[in-house]
């Protein structure tokens, strides 16, 4: 290649751009047709993404995965068929933490119809006279607390463990303030139950009574003399505490005249006596059990004659009662 003459190569530049000339015409076109890009640019854009959207919906709907077709309708629990004045009620589930044996869960025994008995308290036997009846200290009356607890489940052990009111084996704790003792269930929280009175310091125990696997709270009332009274509460099916009125229980030997009780096998036994000489006395002991209106007395009462000189004394208190 041979190099151009400085003239050569001005001659060929001034053919090349000189025929270029400024134009408004042209300016006009140019601005035409850059509105033009931009205008087509806005649906090519729209058509874009509306198929990108489909493509995607397409994708997710052949990948999901598919819940199965077949309905499972789950079935009731057995129902516990219902005798005289017993409400029927579903097995409840067992409690968390209750392992049986081999590792499965706690088998419970059936519910004893006793306590699913509806609770009714006592109405005044003549209600055209007027008179309501009162609380005393022997014959205590309350009201729940925990209106809207749960339905009671079978107990875990028959007779319930001493301590045990809601039935799940393990040891609930009673506190008092004034007349109202308050216990904390291991199973349904806090329900409290109000005597007409309280002794201090106080005094109660938690002995299953009836022997239904419930325990029954027995607490100090009052005392007369030398002689101790207690109020006794039981937890009610759904849970509720209520005083059982009517209580016999009262121990201790005032002048020449002694009280006592003691539990066996489902039932109380009350022992009332007098002195004769010395330290003789004759006792009538009475059995009662705990019905859910209070207490009854079963059977024909048993007399003796008790020497305390060379007998336990039957004049005091027992069922756990410290």
């Amino acid at each position: 290649m041979t190099a151009l003459e400085p003239d050569e190569l001005r001659r060929l530049l001034t053919e090349a751009v000189d025929p270029v000339r400024a134009s408004p015409a042209g300016y006009e076109r140019i601005r035409a047709g850059v509105v033009r890009r931009r205008r087509m640019r806005v649906p090519a854009m729209t058509v874009g993404g509306l198929a990108l959207a489909g493509l995607i919906g397409l994708a997710y709907v052949a990948i999901e995965p598919r819940a199965p077709s077949i309905l499972v309708e789950p079935t009731l629990p057995p129902l516990i068929q219902p005798t005289s004045g017993v409400t029927a009620v579903h097995p409840a589930t067992q409690p968390p933490g209750r392992p049986g044996p081999g590792g499965g869960g706690q088998v419970r025994p059936s519910v004893t119809p006793s306590r699913l008995e509806t609770s009714v308290p006592p109405t005044n036997p003549n209600p055209g006279d007027g008179v309501t009846p009162t609380a005393s200290a022997s014959h205590p009356s309350g009201t729940p607390s925990n209106v809207h607890s749960p339905t009671l489940p079978p107990p875990v052990s028959v007779p319930a463990m001493a301590g045990d009111v809601d039935g799940d084996g393990v040891r609930d704790s009673a506190t008092v303030s004034d007349s109202t003792v308050q216990v904390t269930l291991s199973l349904f929280g806090s329900t409290s139950v109000t005597f007409p009175a309280v002794v201090s310091p106080f005094t109660y125990s938690i002995f299953d009574i009836d022997g239904d696997g419930y325990g029954e709270l027995i607490v100090q009332t009052d005392t007369s003399g030398d002689t101790r009274n207690y109020g006794v509460a039981r937890l009610t099916s759904t849970g509720q505490l209520r005083i059982i009125t009517g209580s016999p229980l009262r121990a201790g030997v005032n002048d020449t005249h002694g009280d006592g009780f003691r539990c066996d096998s489902g039932k109380v036994v009350v022992a009332a006596g007098d002195r004769t000489t010395d330290r003789i006395y004759q006792v009538t002991s009475t059995t009662w059990q705990v019905a859910s209106t209070g207490f009854t007395a079963v059977g024909s009462p048993a007399k003796t004659t008790v020497d305390l000189a060379s007998t336990p004394s039957p004049f005091t208190a027992g069922c756990g009662i410290a």
